[in-house]
């Protein structure tokens, strides 16, 4: 998740504020989020309610970059996302937020990603819109009206921080599910091995394997895969032991 938060530049266009810079880079380090650019700030922007409103994510604030156009952020290998509330006949086709995370792991696995919030008082214009590739929005039906700066970038960062956890849980399960799949296969054919060699049988197999199956779950995938190599060695040998000796 790091990685990808590692790509993700925020932007604010305009914003009049000193105080709602601050509270943007507060909200970036309490989201994981690093990377702060602002388009034309308005002038002081890093006066002592800035400071002060960014609390413990100073740092953010500090290493912030300043562009007098956002077309300076356009790059062959960044794609930028243009939050807004407003959809009109130049803002068709938006994406909704809680869409986002899935639309970009289809589309843009490997591309840097750049999330542009707007002004406080009227978002993003439509010239800069026009400069965003993707135009992202909410559920009007959820919030009906503008939200402050501070409010819509929390929801924003929020949510795909969010997008992301759930993202990652459901790849995790899915490893965990293959290992559980592959740990059970591995007991099994240690269980035929012990039978072979005497090891166990029908009376005290469950108390044996049931120790065996303790250290299997414990084992890391790569150990749970080098067990299936050696016993597939050894099954191999005796297959060669036994064509020789029936030739």
């Amino acid at each position: 998740m790091k990685n990808v938060l590692n790509k993700v530049k925020i932007v604010a266009v305009d914003l009049k504020y000193p105080m709602n810079i601050g509270s943007l880079a507060r909200t970036m380090d309490c989201c994981g989020y690093k990377d702060l650019a602002l388009v034309r700030p308005c002038a002081g922007w890093k006066n002592m309610d800035a400071v002060k409103f960014s609390l413990f994510g100073k740092h953010v604030l500090d290493s912030a970059r300043i562009y007098s156009d956002l077309s300076e952020l356009k790059g062959k290998n960044k794609v930028l996302f243009g939050f807004s509330r407003r959809i009109g006949k130049k803002r068709n086709r938006p994406i909704m937020l809680t869409d986002l995370v899935p639309y970009i792991n289809k589309f843009y696995p490997t591309k840097d990603l750049v999330f542009v919030l707007g002004v406080e008082s009227s978002g993003l214009s439509t010239d800069d819109i026009s400069v965003c590739d993707h135009i992202v929005t909410i559920d009007t039906d959820v919030v009906n009206n503008y939200l402050s700066l501070p409010t819509a970038g929390a929801i924003i960062l929020y949510e795909f921080r969010r997008g992301l956890a759930i993202k990652e849980r459901s790849e995790t399960l899915k490893h965990h599910k293959h290992d559980a799949g592959q740990a059970g296969v591995l007991l099994e054919r240690i269980r035929e091995l012990l039978k072979k060699i005497g090891f166990i049988d029908n009376r005290d197999k469950k108390r044996v394997l049931a120790k065996i199956n303790d250290i299997i779950t414990r084992l890391s995938t790569s150990e749970i895969k080098l067990l299936h190599a050696i016993l597939k060695k050894e099954e191999d040998g005796k297959k060669n032991k036994g064509s020789k000796l029936e030739r």
